[in-house]
């Protein structure tokens, strides 16, 4: 597969469409208040536009306010609507636009954040390929199947062109972190969670395996974000669950620690606030004198540094790997990574909703 040959530029219809809502009289309304709402507020904010209104339906209203808006219903809402620019705010969008213009919405958009790490620039640009072309090219033939080849591809002119349809046909539903497809749990795995944030991948893991596993071990560096997690542990009973206030990286340090309100999108910072202490997985697992099954990285941007850190963990214990791609050099070096720590390791690339940013890469140890 020749990478470059396959990528597309055509004029982004996101940035005009950006412009026109900064031009426009009408208010802004977004639709949800979770998580990709939060995220696409502050990437309106930071491209001059103001968010005059958040709605939900009336059964997902949970909270009076997101950040500095208020939340209201549809059914609230629906008088108005036809005056707006309604934004969607949630990852799986398509039902939602239908569902949109039946309230009596006129202008219905759907914005591709491009990560909170980038905000408000683009994720991805032509020229940024053809720099690192070879390593495009490298990545690109280390995948295991067609399907992540073209999900590659897709993904690539999607962050160019700021485009959802490139990659909508690739988008294939199943749990984040833990496809049943990809990545089917044993009874005994033992989960290295890096990115404990608020306790919700412990949560969820606990659910799906139906408490069916080894061990967790959890890994969270920041302050209010341990905090949390130590209280998800500690409500849901998890005595096989550690919980560890550190961070991965690949070698062990003290760090500075960027926090926002939700902490969705802290990052490590030279300017940061927070002080965290770091140290390499296979430091922190030699420590405890563990082996695991799964590991699971998802920590803005710091998975090639903490994958480095984990060289021998992965050539010893061979577990199934799961990682977000949070910036646009992931998009080759981790794939190369991980092939060069384990060549054995099969790398799936999945898609996982319809926005851009919930690209998860995969690698597996295929039983012989």
């Amino acid at each position: 597969m020749r990478v470059l040959e396959r990528i597309v530029e055509e004029d982004n219809r996101q940035r005009a469409l950006l412009t026109r809502l900064r031009e426009s009289a009408e208010p802004v309304v977004i639709y949800g208040a979770g998580v990709y709402a939060y995220v696409l507020k502050r990437f309106l904010a930071a491209n001059g536009i103001a968010v005059a209104a958040v709605m939900v339906d009336p059964s997902h209203r949970s909270a009076d306010r997101l950040l500095d808006s208020k939340v209201s219903t549809t059914d609230e809402m629906a008088p108005r609507l036809r005056d707006c620019h309604v934004i969607v705010g949630i990852v799986n969008y398509p039902a939602f636009v239908e569902k949109a213009v039946k309230l009596g919405a006129r202008e219905v958009h759907v914005v591709d954040v491009p990560d909170y790490l980038n905000m408000p620039a683009a994720f991805m640009d032509r020229a940024f390929v053809e720099e690192n072309s070879a390593q495009f090219e490298l990545a690109a033939g280390l995948f295991a199947d067609d399907l992540s080849r073209e999900t590659y591809i897709a993904a690539i002119n999607t962050k160019i062109n700021e485009d959802l349809d490139y990659i909508r046909p690739y988008v294939r539903l199943d749990r984040l972190y833990f496809p049943a497809v990809e990545i089917p749990l044993r009874k005994d795995e033992v989960l290295l969670d890096v990115g404990g944030f608020s306790g919700d991948t412990v949560r969820e893991f606990h659910e799906i395996s139906r408490g069916h596993y080894g061990r967790m071990i959890s890994l969270e560096p920041g302050e209010e974000n341990f905090a949390q997690l130590k209280s998800t542990i500690d409500t849901l009973c998890l005595s096989r669950v550690i919980a560890l206030r550190v961070g991965a990286w690949d070698e062990k340090a003290t760090l500075r620690l960027a926090t926002r309100e939700l902490h969705i999108d802290n990052r490590i910072s030279n300017d940061g606030v927070e002080e965290i202490n770091v140290d390499t997985i296979d430091s922190i697992l030699g420590d405890l004198g563990s082996q695991v099954t799964l590991m699971k990285l998802d920590i803005n941007g710091a998975e090639y540094r903490a994958i480095s850190g984990a060289r021998h963990t992965i050539q010893r214990d061979r577990p199934k790997v799961v990682v977000r791609l949070h910036t646009k050099e992931d998009f080759f070096r981790l794939p190369i990574l991980l092939k060069e720590l384990a060549p054995e390791m099969k790398l799936y690339l999945r898609q996982r909703n319809f926005m851009s940013m919930m690209l998860v890469l995969y690698g597996v140890f295929h039983s012989v």
